[in-house]
C-alpha cells in the first residue's frame, strides 16, 4: 500500500450500517479496521453530543439513552459502549 488516506462521506445511516457489519466481522477484519472504527466512535460522540444525549446503565444492567428532546431508549448495551464509549 502506498500509506495515502483516503476520504469517503456516509450519512449517518449508512455510518450506523457500517458498524453493525463491523461489529459482526471476524477478529480479523476488525483488527485491519480498528482505525475506521475509532474514527466511527468519533462521529457518534460528537453526534450524541451535539443531540444532548445521556447515558446511564440502570438495574440489571441495562442502558437508558434519553436525548435532549426527552425521548428515551432503554436496551442491552453493546460491548464498546460499556466504559468510556
Amino acid at each position: 500500500m502506498n500509506g495515502r488516506d483516503y476520504e469517503i462521506k456516509l450519512n449517518g445511516y449508512e455510518m450506523g450500517v457500517l458498524m453493525g457489519v463491523m461489529m459482526q466481522s471476524d477478529e480479523v477484519s476488525k483488527r485491519a479496521l480498528k482505525p475506521v472504527w475509532g474514527q466511527l466512535i468519533a462521529f457518534k460522540k460528537q453526534f450524541e453530543e451535539e443531540a444532548g444525549v445521556t447515558k446511564e446503565i440502570v438495574p440489571g444492567g441495562m442502558l437508558r439513552i434519553t436525548d435532549k428532546d426527552g425521548n428515551v431508549i432503554t436496551r442491552a448495551p453493546y460491548p464498546w459502549e460499556v466504559g468510556d464509549n
